[in-house]
């Protein structure tokens, strides 16, 4: 064997492997499956009876691997806008299909559901052109217009729907209407009530033309049909020329039609009157009764013995953590506490003073507070007190009911009115799908009437929280202490702050409950007459002396004791009273953070066109539709 020989026999069975994938792409081309229909013409004869005769004259042009089959889906009832599909056939060339199920050759098979029929029909492998017809009878697919309304009857009906799977060069549709019968004419432009719309948009892409007797309407279309577009085609004639009865499809959608519109109508009955019940509700059971009395604009001094907590609790009827603290400061300034600041903390101190006079909730506080010790820093009580406050503000709604300021706690009347608008949310949910399912899917508007309850729902909830009313005591009151507040937020404006030093330790506490103590501070810290409070001690100590309990002590002629002026500390304090004002401040805020704080849960520890006017019925869509297909 020679050299040259051998190279053959190597290179050999690489070309033999290259003709083999050079062969293998136009075998595979070769058994690809495709069609395109080349003519889609359907005929439509309309009966004396109102059903409709159609038949689908359909040539395609098959390549690649053999055909076998084909289909196509009619949809029926509401869905389709007809009351049935009858007299089915499929024949071609060769002569008609026999129905069979047993899928042989030259034989359909039918199917029918509740809302569409299914077509099969089977026939010998075919490639290249082919013609097949498949016709059917359409029982109830015209439109039944009223001579009240002046409406027409109806054809309108999808000859070619959506679903094809390819595209279609050229398509006619032919109507035939029985003899007397013409289209009716457009009453504002004179021409036959006659159109075709491809994918549900009027278009000239199709050539309408009406016969010369008026009876016979052809639609050409003049460009080819994509994939999944469809072509629907119309005409109204006069009411009452031939004895159609109303289909069922018909009489159904028209009660479906009432229903919508009724509950469409309860729904705003609902979301009208929903809201409108809770404001009469409000206004009836909501308000504060109208004032007896004549309050001025503001008072100079508190109307009545009040502690600070009850009156913020009753102005706002809210238990706020602005109401805990000023309990904090009355009773310090009470001498009940003593308030030392220190180094990124404060230590609260108990006097010896007997707490037996105090009412059940400052009682409570100070348990809460000490838990049966003397001294206790404020850091030491995070996460230790906020379980505290819920029963802390119920005693304070106790106050205002044994006081005769309010008929019940409002946290009760806020809770069970908020209750009861879940109660009416939770009706809302259960009529989102109770009511679509009793109504049936034809009805669109069925989920109104549950967003019209829902709606109320929250305008309860959102009224719910204002639903707490005074008596005709605890309004009268109110007003006082909302006069008093307005004497305290613009006392510079009622009299001068030189000669009002000693009532701001007094009046501190009910500032601190009307959230007014950060102003209230900042006014009379600048003013140097101002007595600093004797239970307060803040850090540093300047090198002042203390007397009993840490009280800072002063020497004044006669041997007494009396507390340093705001003024006196500017000369030691660094940054003078302005520290003072927020060392006093900081207190306050660090108060109210650890008080209402909570341990951190686990698991957060890390940050985490040209027929207006024309049609009648509009509202209904056409029939037919469905889908056709080879295979």
């Amino acid at each position: 064997m020679t050299k040259k020989t051998k190279q053959i026999k190597h290179i050999l069975p690489f070309l033999l492997l290259f003709f083999i994938l050079l062969l293998q792409p136009q075998n595979s081309f070769a058994q690809t499956k495709s069609f395109y229909w080349s003519q889609f013409d359907v005929d439509i004869t309309l009966l004396e009876s109102g059903d409709m005769r159609v038949v689908e004259t359909q040539t395609l042009d098959f390549s690649g691997a053999p055909f076998t089959y084909g289909y196509g889906t009619i949809y029926t009832g509401s869905k389709g806008n007809n009351d049935g599909i009858v007299d089915i056939s499929v024949s071609d060339d060769k002569g008609s299909y026999i129905e069979a199920s047993n899928n042989a050759e030259r034989t359909f098979k039918v199917s029918r559901s509740s809302d569409e029929v299914s077509i099969y029909w089977y026939f010998e492998p075919t490639v290249g052109s082919r013609t097949f017809k498949f016709s059917y009878t359409v029982v109830g697919g015209i439109q039944v217009g009223t001579l009240e309304a002046g409406d027409g009857d109806q054809i309108y009906w999808k000859a070619i729907p959506a679903d094809h799977p390819s595209w279609i060069e050229a398509s006619r549709v032919t109507i035939h209407l029985p003899e007397g019968v013409q289209p009716q004419i457009n009453s504002n432009t004179g021409d036959y009530l006659v159109a075709a719309y491809v994918d549900e948009k009027e278009s000239d892409r199709v050539q309408i033309n009406v016969g010369d007797n008026g009876r016979t309407i052809t639609y050409d279309l003049q460009t080819a049909l994509a994939t999944d577009q469809q072509l629907e085609v119309r005409v109204q004639f006069p009411h009452g020329i031939l004895n159609i009865t109303t289909p069922d499809w018909q009489k159904r959608a028209q009660q479906a039609d009432a229903i919508s519109l009724a509950v469409v109508v309860i729904a705003l009955l609902i979301l009208i009157g929903g809201p409108l019940a809770v404001l009469l509700l409000w206004y009836a059971r909501g308000r504060d009764p109208e004032l007896g009395i004549v309050v001025p604009e503001y008072i100079t001094e508190p109307p009545n013995n009040l502690p600070p907590a009850v009156v913020g609790t009753l102005v706002d009827e809210k238990a706020d953590m602005r109401d805990i603290i000023s309990t904090l400061l009355d009773l310090a300034r009470r001498g009940y506490i003593t308030i030392t600041e220190e180094q990124n903390n404060h230590v609260f101190n108990r006097t010896e003073k007997s707490d037996s006079d105090l009412r059940p909730f400052e009682q409570r506080f100070l348990k809460d507070i000490f838990r049966g010790q003397e001294e206790r820093s404020l850091n030491s009580l995070r996460y230790k007190f906020a379980d505290k406050l819920p029963n802390l503000r119920k005693m304070l709604y106790q106050e205002l009911v044994t006081d005769g300021l309010v008929p019940r706690s409002p946290e009760t009347v806020r809770n069970s009115y908020g209750c009861f608008s879940f109660v009416i949310m939770a009706a809302a949910v259960g009529a989102f799908f109770a009511v679509p399912a009793i109504l049936g899917a034809d009805i669109v508007t069925a989920v109104c009437p549950a967003f019209a309850i829902g709606l109320t729902g929250v305008a309860f909830l959102v009224v719910s929280r204002v639903m707490p009313a005074k008596t005709q005591k605890g309004t009268e009151t109110a007003a006082q202490w909302q006069a008093f507040r307005n004497y305290l937020q613009n006392i510079d404006q009622y009299r001068s702050l030189e000669d009002a030093g000693d009532i701001f330790e007094k009046y501190l506490p009910y500032a601190t409950a009307f959230g007014l103590e950060r102003t209230w501070i900042r006014k009379f810290t600048a003013v140097s007459t101002t007595p600093m409070p004797t239970w307060y001690h803040p850090y540093p100590y300047y090198g002042r002396p203390f007397g009993h309990m840490g009280k800072p002590a002063s020497s004044i002629p006669g041997g007494g004791m009396t507390a340093p002026s705001l003024e006196g500390m500017s000369g030691s304090l660094t940054g003078g009273l302005e520290s003072m004002s927020k060392g006093l401040t900081r207190m306050l805020n660090s108060t109210s953070t650890i008080m209402k704080s909570t341990p951190p849960s686990s698991s957060s520890g890390r940050s985490s066109g040209g027929f207006s006017g024309g049609f009648s019925g509009g509202g209904f869509s056409s029939g037919g539709g469905g889908s056709r297909g080879f295979g």
